[in-house]
């Protein structure tokens, strides 16, 4: 055995030193002797004779320094056949009254005496007075003998350090007391190889030890009265304490964290400038050298002004990360368009964390919250495109964004009389929370994986109804069967997906003299354009619409039957006999699209008169056999699971907002 093994037991003594009877320690019980026989052992020994240990050194009474490596011999002896159990011979020392092991290591044997074992237990800075040695053995039979001297150590003077605890995480002050015997002179303390000057004996009614303490100051100016200036540290410190009777010098070290600052907040959601809706979660890793208060761990969300406010009280998930769910539909909401008002697009979240020793940390910002689905509309207004031209801001001709409103096949409106095949479009913007002032308006963009265009035949029931009984049409009739393919029953509804075009072209930009006349506050001039605008695509000798809009966002602002191609610009056509649609009859058609946060609507219904064969030109009137057009709306109960045919409102587009300029224009 090295004659240093036993050293690792030093530190775990150190505060053993200063208690004068003794005290407890960290170390475990002595681990039992080792057991005779191996992996391929069959037998178990019978027990024979006895194990007989004797000290050869030190002697029963000797005087021992304190923090010395103590040399023990002594021989092991089996009087029957058995053999000793080399592994077995251990050596403890505990203090008086006392089971608590303050050192141990092992014998080895010598090799020149077979019974003959020694090694080196080493001696912590403990305190004057009786200790128990013990040697303990065990026979191959199993036969344990165990046999004990006293010690005398001489120790050095008493030094216990109450304050700081060992590894324990301090913040911009820390307060030093060190305990010695009464009447010894002052101990003295260096603190990240700095003395502490400000070491005082306090009075204090402890009549068992002098007190000695010292305020320190790791902050920033200015220093508390009475407390001593540190440079500003960070991380694990040493404080090293001695005190000494003239003779011999008893030394304390203790190691402890200095953390002066809060915890760590990262990874926090939704991010800064996040485009949120709906329910969200909100989450945030926060650490901390010191450990983090979970009970500390809140966001704050409200806007600008603080108000309204919500406090979430974070739960701990596991590796830091902290976590709550929040619908921003609790937020003050924006009345739909086109209406303004207070409500909240920009709210504000403040994540907010302290540890366990009071530092506390904080990361503020803004994210985007849009609770008002896409405008979707199948028969829009008409539109004049804006631009900076010779006249200055021109006008162009009034546009319809969908068709050019001339052939047959063309998008119809709404009450017309359609061909066996016609165009089918929509305009869609998404909409987003649009206080009273607001420069740009957050959206999170329409959802193409959830944005379809609804066709019903069976016009005795509702295409779109009311769900919550509030007076709006919010979703497509539940009741309704969506089919993707030719319709096969009356309660069917063809659903055929919808993409968005690319927005391309320009309006016709020639001087259209109406423009004051029809309207002298339009805010623009004649054009000046001297040749029609390029059409976008020829489809079967007949042109499509010049322009194919955007949205507020740059994002596609028309949407149409695919597939998409330079050949069919506007997407393609409604084939209705293809689809099973019947001849002579009203079909009710809606869209129904949602934006990428799950907010959805539904456009008004189009009830469009089918005629296969209609010679009639575009938009034709019904035959008179046709009778009104269906109203396409109602409600439903989720209750009952009942629909019913009624009136419902829903959102247009407002035929007062002429103008359209182009992303970039």
């Amino acid at each position: 055995m090295s004659a240093r093994r036993g050293l690792s037991a030093i530190a775990l003594l150190f505060p053993l030193a200063a208690c004068s009877s003794g005290g407890g320690s960290n170390y475990p019980p002595l681990p039992p002797p080792g057991a005779v026989g191996g992996a391929g052992g069959t037998t178990t020994p019978t027990p024979d004779g006895m194990v007989t240990i004797t000290f050869v050194a030190p002697m029963s009474g000797a005087m021992v320094t304190a923090s010395t490596d103590l040399t023990v011999s002594v021989t092991v002896d089996d009087s029957g056949t058995d053999f000793i159990d080399s592994s077995s011979v251990k050596m403890t020392l505990v203090a008086p009254s006392s089971t608590a092991i303050l050192s141990s290591g092992q014998l080895v044997a010598s090799s020149s005496a077979g019974n003959a074992y020694s090694g080196t237990l080493s001696i912590g800075a403990l305190s004057t007075g009786s200790y128990t040695l013990s040697v303990s053995a065990q026979s191959s039979g199993g036969i344990k003998a165990t046999q004990s001297i006293t010690l005398s150590i001489q120790g050095g003077p008493i030094l216990i350090v109450n304050s700081p605890a060992e590894g324990q995480p301090y913040n911009d002050s820390l307060t030093i007391e060190i305990l010695v015997a009464p009447g010894a002179n002052p101990p003295t303390a260096v603190l990240a190889g700095m003395p502490v000057t400000t070491l005082m004996k306090a009075t204090t009614p402890n009549t068992m030890y002098d007190v000695y303490r010292a305020t320190v100051w790791f902050g920033p100016p200015p220093t508390p009265p009475g407390a001593q200036p540190f440079p500003t540290l960070t991380g694990e410190q040493l404080l090293d304490v001695k005190e000494t009777d003239g003779m011999s010098t008893t030394e304390v070290q203790r190691t402890f964290i200095i953390d002066t600052s809060g915890p760590s907040i990262t990874n926090t959601t939704p991010a800064a400038g996040q485009m949120t809706g709906g329910p969200v979660l909100v989450s945030a890793k926060v650490t901390d050298p010191s450990g983090v208060l979970d009970s500390s761990v809140i966001a704050i969300i409200g806007d600008a002004d603080g108000n309204p406010v919500f406090n979430l009280q974070l739960e701990p998930e596991g590796s830091g990360v902290y976590s709550a769910l929040f619908d921003t539909l609790n937020l003050t909401q924006c009345p739909p368009p086109p209406k303004t008002g207070p409500c909240i697009s920009f709210p504000t979240i403040s994540f907010r964390a302290s540890d366990s020793i009071g530092n506390q940390s904080s990361l503020g910002y803004n994210f985007y919250v849009d609770n008002i689905p896409p405008l979707a509309d199948l028969d829009p207004p008409q539109l004049r495109q804006l631009r900076i031209g010779p006249n200055g801001v021109e006008c162009s001709f009034l546009f319809d964004p969908l068709s050019l409103n001339t052939f047959r096949g063309d998008m119809p409106n709404d009450r017309c009389m359609v061909p066996q095949v016609f165009d089918l479009r929509a305009r869609i913007d998404d909409q987003g929370n649009e206080p009273n002032g607001i420069k740009v308006v957050p959206v999170s963009g329409v959802d193409p994986d959830n944005t379809a265009i609804y066709i019903l035949t069976d016009t005795t029931r509702p295409l779109i109804v009311d769900s919550d009984n509030d007076g709006n049409c919010d979703t497509i009739n539940p009741l309704l069967i969506p089919t993707t393919g030719p319709l096969t029953q009356s309660d069917q509804v063809l659903k055929l997906r919808l993409a968005g075009v690319k927005p391309a072209g320009v309006a016709d930009f020639r001087p259209d003299p109406s423009i004051l006349t029809a309207n002298p506050a339009l805010e623009c001039g004649e054009g000046s354009a001297t040749m029609p605008p390029k059409v976008l695509c020829t489809v079967d000798g007949l042109q499509q619409p010049t322009i194919a809009i955007a949205a507020a966002d740059g994002e596609p602002g028309v949407w149409t039957l695919e597939p998409i191609n330079p050949a069919t610009c506007l997407g393609s056509q409604l084939d209705t006999r293809a689809n099973n649609i019947p001849d002579n009859q009203w079909i009710c058609i809606a869209v129904q699209s949602a934006d990428l946060n799950g907010n959805k609507a539904v456009s008004r219904v189009m009830r469009v008169y089918v005629q296969y064969d209609e010679q009639g030109g575009f938009c034709a009137a019904p035959p008179s056999s046709a009778g009104p057009p269906p109203p396409c709306m109602g409600t439903y109960d989720p209750s009952s699971k009942e629909d019913a045919v009624g009136t419902c409102n829903t959102l247009t587009f407002d035929p007062s907002d002429l103008y359209y300029i182009p992303p970039g224009g």
